[in-house]
């Protein structure tokens, strides 16, 4: 009897596993849709916002250039006596100098406002600086002077300085490592948009017939919806996955349950452990220097790109500021491109490598070709905008994907991006009004910034390919899973680096 049971036991066993096993498909189905359905969700709420926020940061960041075609420096007094027609205009080294001025506030300001995420809610932080900054934007429009324009500018830099630093930060808690580039993207995608519209507005703006200089009013248009865009974010959005008002039940716990895969130790706050971790980590500094020559040739073309078509042959400011248009409308499709790639194959390197490659290669071209081949050098322009502006995401996710954990990437974002913006700083001295209008010199400097990128990138990667190796070797494959790194971050058993 007991014979002729057993295969009926077996069978039924194996009907069972069977079913088993179907029930666990359809489970992982359903878990696939929902986590889709919550993707698209998340995406939703989070990247519109922070792409409007970014554009109006760097349309209110960059609209001191157009300004400038539209009267500002011929407005201020160098005395610092008044403003109005007919008095003194800035000098080079002054213009230079209202420029700079922005990134040094921009930089002091980093370290703090990444940490800020950490420690307040990600709502309330980003409110609170998105408001600051569109105030002082709005009071560049009482400057009475050289001196009081610099004091507007450097506030400016200082609260910008406390958003846009740990937006990273934040958007690493919400996404995957091999989700972060093309989502950098949608955060930094609109400064090459806010650069063309931002042509377009001071075009539009210049056009105007008012009592109100053309640039007091360009100021005044691009602040004042901003600073009721701050106050918004504080109902839209969402703090982090373990403490959101967005989403509820099994949604709510897709959030968490991602979170923990990517993170094991939640929570806010910085750990002394980690932030000597991250000081200490002689990478961070390598990626800051690969950033440094990519920020310098940044705010070189956002300061300077309008003054730069002008003296190309595009007589009046405002056909200057139209023709910024192209080269920035062209860097978007770019910057969306090298994104979307760099993350479908996790690979960052090449990516700069090649961008920067092209950026070298068209500087070196505008400070060749001779002042009377404008249609050449509009070209490269609208090819060396592109190249630079692309090298924003990859960057940026580069070195959010290998720090680690939550409470070492707050602490080294803000200082990779302080000592990267001090090329921010020196960009701002890349094309003095006195070498107009070939600026030979600054185009040759730029081209050497660009290389100095290619050299250091291919460097750090093959560093970062080598020790993946090293790793395997030492501890077999990864098995897929949660990486405890709690404690030792991207030095714990199992993680590898993103190259």
């Amino acid at each position: 009897m007991e014979q002729i049971n057993k295969p009926e036991q077996i069978w039924t066993e194996k009907v069972d596993a069977e079913e088993s096993a179907t029930m666990q498909n359809i489970n992982e189905g359903q878990n696939e849709k929902e986590v889709k359905k919550y993707m698209r969700r998340l995406d939703r709420i989070i990247l519109p916002a922070i792409s409007i926020l970014y554009f109006f940061e760097y349309l209110d960041r960059g609209n001191i250039a157009n300004a400038k075609l539209l009267g500002l420096d011929k407005g201020h007094d160098t005395a610092n006596e008044g403003v109005g027609p007919g008095r003194s205009t800035l000098s080079s080294i002054q213009w230079q100098t209202v420029i700079m001025i922005f990134y040094v506030g921009l930089v002091l300001c980093q370290v703090p406002g990444s940490i800020g995420y950490r420690i307040f809610p990600p709502s309330k932080w980003i409110a609170f600086g998105v408001c600051g900054w569109a105030v002082c934007s709005v009071l560049q429009v009482t400057a009475q002077g050289y001196v009081s324009l610099l004091v507007c500018r450097i506030f400016l830099g200082a609260f910008e300085g406390l958003f846009g630093t740990g937006i990273v930060y934040y958007l690493s808690l919400w996404y995957h490592r091999n989700e972060m580039g093309l989502r950098i993207f949608w955060f930094l995608g609109p400064t090459s948009i806010a650069g063309a519209f931002g042509g377009l507005i001071a075009y539009g703006v210049g056009h105007i017939k008012a009592r109100v200089p053309n640039w007091k009013l360009l100021f005044i248009i691009e602040g004042i919806p901003c600073f009721l865009l701050g106050l918004f974010m504080l109902y839209w959005l969402p703090d982090r996955p373990t403490k959101n008002s967005r989403f509820k039940g099994r949604q709510a716990k897709i959030a968490i349950e991602r979170y923990e895969m990517e993170f094991a130790d939640s929570g806010t706050g910085i750990r002394k452990k980690h932030f000597v971790m991250a000081l200490g980590d002689w990478k961070l500094y390598a990626q800051a220097a690969i950033y440094l020559p990519i920020a310098s040739l940044i705010s070189s073309i956002s300061g300077f790109l309008p003054t730069i078509i002008e003296d190309l042959g595009y007589s009046t400011p405002t056909s200057a500021n139209l023709m910024t248009v192209p080269p920035y409308a062209i860097a978007f499709f770019v910057m969306f491109t090298t994104s979307y790639t760099s993350d479908y194959y996790r690979e960052r390197g090449l990516h700069l490598a090649v961008l920067a490659m092209v950026a070298a290669v068209m500087y070196a071209l505008l400070a060749a070709l001779p002042t009377s081949a404008l249609r050449a050098k509009y070209a490269c322009v609208c090819l060396v905008v592109p190249s630079v502006y692309a090298l924003y995401p990859p960057s940026h996710a580069w070195v959010a994907n290998n720090l680690g954990n939550e409470s070492k990437r707050a602490i080294g974002l803000g200082a990779y991006t302080a000592m990267g913006n001090i090329g921010s700083i020196a960009g701002t001295f890349f094309y003095p009004r006195v070498e107009a209008p070939e600026y030979i010199k600054g185009h040759w400097v730029a081209c050497a910034m660009a290389a100095c990128v290619v050299l250091q990138v291919l460097v750090h990667k093959w560093w970062l390919t080598r020790e993946n190796k090293r790793r395997e070797s030492m501890e077999g494959p990864v098995e897929k899973g949660n990486i405890d790194v709690t404690e030792m971050a991207d030095e714990a058993v199992g993680f590898r680096y993103i190259t």
